[in-house]
């Protein structure tokens, strides 16, 4: 315990310490950027594909907030039962635009790949934001109809003034309660997002905890179990060429149900892509082989008589991701295996496929296969039946495996994309 309210206390400073950093650069920071292009606020829910719109829309500055952005687009999806979908996308001025809103609305039929579909919401937002544009100095570099190259556009920019040098930082924190008569359960959740992401780099650094608390009342009395995780997600990722990129990974983690009081690990990394990478958001096939040294102490001793421990290993990882008009495909394998002992592998086969057969019928599979023969932090004393029950440590496997299969056909009128929110429920 003493272990995890030091760690508390330290992501508490941590939290505190960045929230006063933002309030004093809050006044220094304009309101946009000296960019000669148009600021753009993307506000869309998940399911939005917004990596996908910026790449085939670059001609824009995207910002992190409305209140840096000259536009405010909004997209909101209404489904129209099974025969597809209507998105309604609102243009939002600010600043000299301040009087130029309106709705473009785009229909997917329930037939469309998710491919088809974002390509057709984003060629609206290409449309919408024509008559903004019309209105910079960029106007006469455009044409409705242009080729746009997928990271840079063909138009020389002016240099960006960026008080921040491109990083972002969100803070969080939450809570979960529940309780009733017999029981009653707690959840705590905070930390910190702090990323950097450039045509050339990625950085993020993240600090993370977790508190998990539950009571059960028995005629014998109450049962209470604690657990907490939390630790370090860091990594800084290059682009060396078209189809190569180095990284460089660390992380810290401890954990009551991994029974891991304290791990550090660091791990370079190597990738490989088939295609080059800004075709990665339509197809992709990419190698990596990620090699690193780890410390670890344990809160009982293991199964193997340690309290602590330094191991080395490696891992390799394959995958494939397509999003194109016939279907979605992302799957992989990934293997990893400890130097002292070869034994001490893992090996992971995921996949989601969603494809579509013929017009209005497709199928999806989703499968996950993991062989497990590397849990070096499993403890020697043997669980009891409260711990089993209620979770509080890891148990030794050899395998999980999970997976779903299903079938959709969707028949019927072409032209029911009408939107109708009367009574709805």
């Amino acid at each position: 315990m003493r272990h995890y309210f030091s760690a508390k206390a330290k992501f508490l400073l941590i939290i505190l310490l960045i929230a006063v950093l933002t309030a004093i650069d809050a006044d220094s920071q304009s309101r946009r950027g000296n960019s000669s292009r148009l600021s753009v606020f993307l506000d869309m829910p998940g399911w939005a594909d917004t990596d996908y719109i910026r790449q085939e829309i670059p001609l824009v500055e995207y910002v992190r907030d409305r209140e840096l952005a000259d536009v405010h687009i909004i997209m909101s999806r209404h489904s129209a039962g099974t025969t597809g979908a209507t998105y309604s996308i609102s243009f939002i001025g600010y600043g000299g635009f301040k009087d130029k809103n309106f709705e473009l609305t785009y229909w997917a039929p329930s037939s469309n790949t998710s491919d088809e579909t974002r390509r057709g919401y984003s060629g609206k937002i290409k449309m919408g934001l024509a008559p903004f544009i019309a209105e910079t100095g960029l106007a006469e570099r455009m044409q409705i109809s242009y080729e746009a190259p997928l990271f840079e556009a063909d138009v020389e920019l002016d240099e960006i003034t960026d008080p921040w040098n491109q990083w972002v930082i969100e803070i969080y924190g939450g809570t979960n309660f529940n309780r009733e008569e017999t029981s009653n359960s707690l959840h705590i959740r905070y930390g910190i997002f702090a990323d950097r992401i450039t045509t050339e780099s990625r950085t993020r650094i993240r600090p993370y905890n977790n508190y998990n608390e539950r009571n059960f009342k028995t005629g014998d009395g109450t049962i209470t179990s604690v657990a907490h995780r939390g630790g370090l997600d860091s990594y800084h990722i290059v682009s060396i060429a078209d189809h190569w990129a180095l990284g460089v990974f660390g992380d810290i983690f401890y954990s009551t149900f991994d029974n891991l009081k304290f791990s550090g690990e660091v791990s370079p990394a190597i990738e490989f892509s088939l295609f080059p990478y800004e075709e990665a958001t339509r197809r992709s096939i990419t190698f990596a082989w990620r090699v690193g040294a780890g410390y670890y102490a344990y809160h009982e001793e293991t199964v193997f008589d340690k309290m602590e421990e330094v191991l080395f290993g490696q891992a390799l990882v394959a995958s494939v991701n397509f999003r194109q008009p016939w279907g979605d495909i992302r799957a992989g394998i990934i293997g990893f295996n400890h130097f002292h002992d070869f034994r001490s592998n893992r090996a992971e086969f995921f996949s989601n496929m969603n494809l579509r057969i013929i017009e209005g019928l497709s199928l999806n599979l989703t499968g996950n296969f993991n062989f497990i023969n590397d849990l070096v932090a499993i403890p020697k004393a043997d669980l009891s039946l409260e711990e089993i029950l209620l979770e509080q440590r890891r148990r030794a496997t050899s395998y999980r495996f999970s997976g779903s299969i299903g079938l959709a056909y969707t028949f019927g009128s072409r032209i029911t994309g009408v939107f109708n929110p009367r009574l709805s429920m």
